[in-house]
């Protein structure tokens, strides 16, 4: 078995080959295209395994070289500190490094879905960025009103029916009325996009697979945005053998680290995928509002319980994210529709 390092740019990427015995064999270093990544590793001789580092361009790499080579691996740079820390790197140490982990064992793999889910995972992150961007926005108009000593509340500027009454009392502040007014076509352009977006994503996400997006959809709380995100981001809960790996993933997780037989640190880790806990955080605050059988369902009455025994808002949003994550994982394992626990 050969293992390659491949430290890989827009513009070029270093590949290194070293043997079972940990010997570097060889390394090349060309200009950045599928064509050449075909040929330099098609050159590599006997079964190989190749090791990339997560990056924008991971995924074009993973479509590209997966079929020529026996396993691939995208890893977490941020687990690589032999790499990081280094006190000198250079595009060849580094993909020689590389390439010696993936031959111990050493890297943490990262899950790439294949071309379809990845499509859908892309439309997804366009929505969140589009999300995002709407929200900052929308924080700007509110404001430059609050500039002029205008305070709006609620979503009533935004909207067209109403937007002249409140720019009205921008009349003597021409420059705070030209910037409003610049900002508030951009909110009315993202909103149109990310309108668009959804729907398109949310009918991918169905035709993707018809049967998880119904049993999703079932869980309360769940929208069509939020089922999607689920899928988008999480492609198969297979991929974690326990729920408390998710709630890692999710960004809901412990750190721990022990000596011997004291445990030194223990507490909230902030790791995990940004998209999917926002994504759980949407579900949760629809969750907590949703009634099922006429009733609050059983995670706004959690909600309840957990207020009366004196948690705060953040420790109580925890708690139920990682139900909620749980309660995601084990009806999309099984198959099987969403059934409320009885009080």
């Amino acid at each position: 078995m050969k293992y390659i390092g491949l430290d890989a740019h827009p513009a070029t990427f270093t590949l290194a080959v070293v043997d079972e015995e940990g010997k570097v064999i060889n390394h090349v270093k060309r200009s950045t295209s599928g064509k050449n990544l075909i040929e330099v590793v098609s050159q590599v001789t006997g079964p190989k395994q190749l090791a990339v580092e997560e990056s924008t361009l991971a995924q074009w790499i993973s479509i590209t070289l997966e079929p020529y080579v026996a396993d691939l691996t995208i890893c977490d740079p941020r687990q690589n500190r032999w790499i990081a820390e280094a006190d000198y790197a250079d595009d060849k140490t580094s993909a020689v490094k590389l390439a010696q982990l993936l031959r111990g064992g050493y890297l943490k793999a990262i899950r790439h879905p294949d071309r379809k889910m990845a499509e859908l995972r892309r439309m997804f992150r366009h929505y969140y960025d589009l999300n995002h961007q709407l929200t900052r926005f929308k924080n700007k108009v509110k404001a430059f009103f609050r500039q002029a000593g205008v305070h709006p509340s609620g979503n009533s500027v935004y909207r067209n029916d109403e937007r002249e009454h409140w720019l009205s009392h921008l009349k003597d502040w021409r420059g705070l009325l030209h910037r409003t007014s610049d900002c508030l076509t951009v909110v009315d352009l993202l909103e149109e996009m990310k309108s668009g977006i959804r729907n398109k994503m949310s009918q991918v996400a169905r035709n993707a697979d018809r049967s998880s997006y119904r049993i999703l959809r079932g869980v309360p709380g769940v929208g069509p945005v939020v089922a999607t995100g689920y899928m988008a981001i999480i492609v198969t809960p297979e991929r974690f053998s326990r729920k408390n790996k998710l709630w890692s993933y999710a960004g809901f997780g412990n750190t721990q680290h022990e000596s011997g037989e004291t445990v030194s640190t223990e507490g909230t880790s902030n790791e995990g995928n940004k998209v999917l806990k926002w994504v759980v955080t949407q579900h949760y605050q629809a969750a907590i509002r949703t009634s099922w059988d006429g009733s609050p369902c059983r995670f706004a009455r959690k909600s309840s319980q957990l207020q009366q025994k004196g948690l705060d808002q953040q420790a109580r949003r925890r708690s139920i994210c990682r139900t909620l994550l749980s309660v995601i994982r084990g009806v999309w394992r099984k198959g099987e529709p969403y059934r409320e626990r009885q009080r």
